[in-house]
């Protein structure tokens, strides 16, 4: 059976001291895909219109980072932290390279993935994210602290003001891909903790503050 976004039975394996969740699916053969998350997310976060969309061709393998939703352990408060338990993750697979897909936070991840372990790293793709010591690395901008700042309920209502625009197309269009990461009953991943979010800013902020040879 080839399971989907919805399908994939969510599965465990044990690395550098933490019990790290995963789901695996889509054409299993060749180089898989393995996708590193945005500030706050889980597995099911990401949207299926997407994840499904590569599957068709290859595999793809999501999973939480370390302390967040149903992995174990604490979010690291660095970057390179983060990227060394992504290493341990893949390295526990079995897998011997990957392409990578980071997205935001995710996205700083995956370039120190790449630079820490370029034997494991074939291609590197990178979505709405930044170099590290960019210019507004360092912290939010004011209308992202109050957006993550505020109360919503659902809470899942949170990302119509992350990804999408007020304008009435937009927010229809935030709607239909809340409908489609609902749209998974079983199994699904619990939300990040209270604990999730500052570690994440701590790491989001060495990693954005300002160096002369930021890759050296």
């Amino acid at each position: 059976m080839i399971h989907t976004h919805q399908t994939a039975p969510t599965q465990f394996v044990e690395a550098n001291g933490i019990r790290f969740a995963y789901r695996r699916f889509g054409k299993p053969g060749g180089v898989p895909l393995v996708f590193m998350q945005h500030f706050r997310g889980g597995m099911d976060h990401w949207d299926p219109a997407v994840t499904d969309g590569f599957a068709q061709d290859r595999e793809v393998i999501l999973f939480d980072n370390a302390g967040v939703s149903s992995s174990s352990g604490d979010v690291p408060t660095s970057v390179e932290g983060m990227a060394q338990h992504a290493a341990a993750f893949i390295d526990a697979l079995g897998i011997k390279k990957v392409d990578a897909l980071g997205f935001s936070i995710g996205g700083t991840v995956a370039q120190q993935l790449t630079i820490d372990r370029p034997d494991l790293v074939r291609k590197l793709i990178l979505v709405g994210t930044g170099p590290r010591s960019g210019e507004g690395m360092a912290s939010f901008t004011p209308e992202a602290q109050e957006i993550f700042g505020a109360k919503y309920d659902p809470p899942d209502e949170l990302w119509l003001r992350v990804f999408f625009t007020p304008s009435e197309p937009s927010q229809a269009a935030g709607r239909k891909y809340l409908e489609r990461q609902r749209a998974r009953k079983e199994n699904r991943d619990p939300l990040p903790n209270e604990k999730v979010a500052p570690a994440q800013l701590a790491a989001l902020q060495k990693w954005g503050a300002p160096a002369n040879d930021p890759y050296a």
